[in-house]
């Protein structure tokens, strides 16, 4: 949502709340416009997502410092996709070049300098622990971000996610935090020697390309483990190794994202009854009384009486 837009002020007020604004929103000690006047602007929206925070900003030419270490009590990692403007960003002995596609990161307990012209940034802001990766593999990891075979990976996610933001409710946010952390890790993780973070990422991704996969395929009677491992180029073994590392049971899961589609389909209000049998099908369930009993234990009730409630006059 919006949190912040220029146009909105009297000229006269637009550089303190600006400065007040983006220096919040970095953590910086003190911005630097490149030019004064009525050209200073900044639009900014945030989004909440299940404890990672995404940040969207357009803004004028200017320099960010953050002066001294910080002791923070909640130490946060910010990785920043570029979409527009140039510069560079300067932290621990290290310049990362700030372009369009471009990915950069920044430890917020290290002083930084970030210097660009005009520019257009998407931010996830995700706090140390929630990311949970140590320190010592993390913030050296942040400085070769750019370098990384998954960086354009990660800006599209992050172009999606603000494309979206606005319109989900909060299990979904939550979910896309958790992807956007996964992301993280894997970015983290490809440019790291660290056997074991490299294994617990891949695994995250993969099980997001299984996630993917399935919710594409749900209406689709053939869908299954067999299938579900050929199309991600993996054993059933690993598919279900994988799964049990999440804790999450494969055939079980995908019976309740059925479940999810089917009893939103009942509930779209139309004149005429949908067929109960039909709605089962569609969702693949080959026997309607199995997709009943089914339903009535995940919602208190049957197909029928859901319908019913939201048939329309």
């Amino acid at each position: 949502m919006l949190v912040f837009d220029s146009a909105s002020l009297p000229a006269r007020e637009r550089y303190g709340a600006i400065h007040d604004a983006i220096t919040s929103a970095a953590s910086a000690t003190f911005m630097t416009p490149a030019r004064g006047g009525d050209s200073v602007h900044l639009r900014m929206h945030a989004w909440d997502l299940g404890g990672v925070e995404v940040v969207d900003a357009r803004c004028s030419a200017h320099t960010l410092r953050r002066t001294g270490r910080a002791d923070d009590d909640n130490p946060t990692y910010l990785i920043t996709c570029g979409h527009k403007g140039r510069g560079a960003h300067q932290q621990l002995d290290s310049e990362m070049t700030v372009r369009p596609s471009s990915v950069w990161g920044t430890d917020l307990t290290h002083p930084y300098v970030h210097h660009v012209t005009d520019t257009w940034t998407t931010t996830a802001k995700i706090p140390h622990d929630l990311l949970g990766v140590p320190p010592r593999l993390a913030t050296p990891a942040l400085q070769h971000m750019a370098a990384s075979p998954l960086a354009p990976l990660f800006n599209r996610h992050m172009a999606e996610v603000r494309e979206v933001a606005n319109g989900l409710n909060g299990v979904a946010a939550a979910s896309l935090g958790t992807a956007t952390l996964a992301l993280a890790r894997a970015l983290i993780a490809s440019v790291t020697d660290n056997d074991r973070l490299g294994r617990e990422a891949m695994g995250d991704i993969l099980l997001l390309q299984v996630k993917e996969f399935i919710r594409a395929h749900l209406t689709e009677r053939d869908l299954d483990p067999h299938t579900i491992a050929a199309a991600n180029h993996v054993s059933i073994r690993h598919l279900y190794k994988t799964c049990a590392q999440a804790d999450l049971h494969l055939e079980q899961w995908i019976i309740r994202e059925r479940l999810a589609g089917a009893h939103e389909e009942l509930a779209r209000a139309t004149p005429t009854r949908i067929s109960i049998a039909a709605v089962a099908r569609r969702w693949g369930f080959s026997s309607s009384s199995h997709f009943a009993r089914r339903f009535r234990d995940a919602y208190g009730m049957s197909p029928s009486e859901w319908q019913a409630l939201h048939r329309k006059p």
